[in-house]
């Protein structure tokens, strides 16, 4: 059985605010890492942990990406796009402008072989082979 795996988990893993709710992730996690138990989780878990562990727990950018990273490769994980994801953590942490969310359209964009991307925001001509368009 699959199950999809909520942003929370996550963030209690990584910080562990109560120790008991991080014990029960790490377990769940544990599971996970050994293919015992499948999980699902969609590239909004991604954004709103990197949100979540930048904004309230104000942990740097590689930290996140490294921890999120080791998550994201775990056997039992699924997660569509992985490599767009993993780019984009990366992007991500060279980038500090940038939010997650704006690397994740800008990666993604190229994913889908497209070149322009209309936006207002000017930050994001940081990537070779996608051009910002003002509409």
């Amino acid at each position: 059985m699959t199950a999809f795996l909520d942003t929370n988990i996550l963030i209690e893993y990584l910080v562990g605010a109560e120790p008991e709710k991080r014990a029960r992730s790490e377990a769940l996690l544990a599971c996970v890492q050994t293919g015992e138990l499948s999980v699902s989780i969609a590239a909004t878990v991604i954004l709103e942990a990197c949100w979540v562990l930048t904004q309230r727990y104000e942990l740097p950018r590689r930290v996140i990406r490294d921890s999120l990273t080791a998550i994201i490769q775990l056997p039992g994980l699924s997660l569509e796009h992985r490599d767009v994801i993993l780019e984009s953590l990366d992007l991500w942490v060279r980038q500090n402008p940038l939010s997650f969310a704006d690397c994740y359209h800008l990666l993604y964009a190229r994913h889908l072989g497209l070149t322009q991307i209309y936006t207002f925001d000017r930050k994001m001509n940081r990537l070779p082979g996608v051009a910002r368009v003002e509409p």
